[in-house]
């Protein structure tokens, strides 16, 4: 899986698509739809969350917002973690119509896009007392020795008028023979203490802030599945976060600490798309040719709150946070402004 590691070093935003795409996972198509949606909702859905998360990260280091005119160019990176009830779930086999284990009981820990099977995981295809196939669940992350997803984007920060300040963010947009995505946001910041009496001459400033954040991209499928074939395959990802928070900290030459309290919530929505042409499968797919047959979609709305401390240097700025939200985060932004 060599793009694999390729697109991790652009960041966690399109880590858990290349898993999905690159897992094997339409093979399961052959168990009928239904089947097919069940597994890859559970087998995703971690990943689509911690996209989500992810995204929120990184906004601000201070409470004090820029003056009319002032500006701030920021490279942010961090890791986020990856609990380890977010890298299995339990596959009971009575939920499904089609999809048996191949051996073991009928409840077992299977591995979700950031978690493995070891040893793999076979299922048979049952239709009729028959064996129709047997097929391999698919791996995550953890099959790559990956146990946390960085996070690297640019943004931007420019003062406005009623002590509140524009940010802006994107990542560079990738474009490569499999892979296309895009990512951008942008957020306010207004500082209340402002316009509190006799608050601006004490050295701690308080600010609410709001951002949100786009993630699309689809990647396209090189290889086809023995039990599949088909044109056009490919999966697409749309992902839109939000983050709101109460900021407050210090107001200092050099060494300033910051934190805030808020929410995360968003959606996240992923289709497997393209002609499918179902080779061997039970009799509702069998030699029948679907398009755009999977669907996953997942939603959070959680609590994040962070603590962090700069370093400031002329126009130079060094700060670092950790988050505490369902996937707690570490980050590291490197600013340059007035």
């Amino acid at each position: 899986m060599k793009a694999l590691k390729f697109y991790f070093s652009i960041g966690l935003l399109i880590s858990f698509l290349t898993s999905y795409s690159q897992s094997g996972i339409e093979s399961l198509l052959s168990a009928g739809l239904e089947d097919a949606n069940r597994f890859t909702n559970a087998y995703t859905k971690p990943g689509s969350d911690a996209v989500i998360y992810g995204l929120s990260n990184g906004w601000y280091n201070t409470a004090k917002v820029k003056s009319l005119g002032g500006f701030e160019i920021s490279i942010i990176g961090g890791i986020s973690q990856i609990r380890e009830n977010n890298t299995s779930f339990a596959l009971n086999e009575n939920d499904y119509n089609a999809l048996r284990f191949e051996s073991g009981p009928a409840i077992q820990q299977v591995g979700t896009v950031f978690g493995q099977n070891s040893p793999d995981v076979r299922m048979n295809i049952i239709e009729a007392n028959q064996n129709i196939a047997t097929l391999t669940l698919p791996q995550g992350l953890a099959s790559e020795n990956i146990d946390y997803l960085p996070n690297l984007m640019l943004q931007g920060s420019v003062g406005l008028l009623f002590s509140t300040e524009l940010k802006l963010r994107f990542l560079p947009e990738v474009e490569t023979k499999d892979v296309t995505a895009q990512f951008y946001g942008a957020g306010l910041q207004h500082e209340f203490t402002n316009w509190i009496p006799g608050f601006k001459v004490l050295p701690i400033a308080i600010s609410g802030f709001v951002g949100y954040n786009k993630f699309e991209s689809e990647y396209r499928f090189s290889e086809q599945s023995t039990l599949i074939s088909g044109s056009n395959q490919s999966v697409v990802t749309d992902i839109d976060s939000w983050h709101y928070a109460l900021v407050a900290s210090t107001k200092l030459p050099v060494i300033n600490f910051y934190g805030s309290i808020g929410t995360v919530s968003g959606s996240a929505d992923t289709r497997l798309k393209g002609e499918y042409v179902i080779n061997t499968g039970v009799s509702e797919v069998a030699g029948t040719s679907i398009v755009d047959p999977l669907r996953t979609t997942s939603s959070v709305d959680g609590f994040r709150a962070t603590l962090g401390t700069k370093l400031t240097l002329a126009f130079f700025r060094l700060n670092i946070d950790y988050s505490f939200q369902e996937f707690n985060s570490l980050n590291v932004g490197i600013n340059f402004g007035i």
